[in-house]
């Protein structure tokens, strides 16, 4: 079980690295409206970074333009072909099959992946081990707890060891003990050497764990 101390450290940035991701100008509008942007931010190395704002302010928009889900108007992210390739993420919304077990769900996440035989075991076992739900290794998820699929959740994101790890709001409806457990394993993708960034409305979350925080208003990063 990983023991690890929920505080910032000095970002691995400070020892000089290169920046994990580069973000120049990016734009992205709906419409007549402008949903993000213009938007410029580096995410180095060994570091947390915290995103917060109000609903609509453009975080999650952020996030799926840096994993390419959705793609920018104009502006660059500019990333290495190594990075981009391990890119974890954590959607708001639970991406996982109700029916099928935790161990069942990461097994899917797995092939994806293209991990497989003793690897995906042994990457399977250890996850369920680290967010605290070997005892429910074969239950179907629709039987889990919130802070379960939450956790579960984060898992399947952890299938690869991720250069960058994204975050959207992870800890969702989460009981104390999962919000715990889910900030816990950022720390631990964070200090080893990941560049990580964390959208949450909640401060409290984001002030234990963040070596840095910036605030979305209307698409923009604010002063405050």
């Amino acid at each position: 079980m990983i023991k690890e101390h929920l505080h910032s450290t000095t970002p691995l940035e400070a020892q000089g690295s290169e920046p994990l991701v580069v973000i120049r100008d990016i734009l992205k509008k709906q419409g007549p409206g402008t949903v993000l942007g213009p938007v410029s931010l580096d995410l180095n190395k060994g570091e947390i970074l915290g995103v917060r704002g109000k609903n609509g302010a453009g975080k999650s928009t952020l996030i799926k333009i840096i994993t390419g889900i959705i793609k920018a108007d104009s502006g660059t992210v500019t990333m290495s072909k190594e990075t981009k390739a391990a890119i974890g993420y954590v959607p708001q919304d639970i991406a996982l099959y109700p029916t099928l077990s935790g161990k069942n769900n990461l097994a899917f996440w797995a092939g994806l992946y293209h991990l497989h035989g003793k690897r995906k075991e042994i990457r399977i076992k250890w996850l369920l081990d680290e967010v605290q739900l070997s005892d429910k290794t074969n239950v179907a998820v629709e039987d889990y707890s919130g802070g379960m699929k939450r956790r579960l959740n984060l898992a399947a994101a952890l299938m690869i060891t991720p250069k960058i790890f994204l975050l959207d709001e992870p800890t969702v409806g989460a009981d104390i003990e999962s919000v715990d457990i889910i900030l816990n394993m950022m720390v631990h993708i964070k200090n080893r050497g990941a560049g990580v960034i964390f959208v949450s409305h909640r401060d409290d979350e984001l002030e234990k764990i963040c070596d840095r925080i910036i605030t979305l208003d209307k698409g923009l990063i604010t002063d405050d």
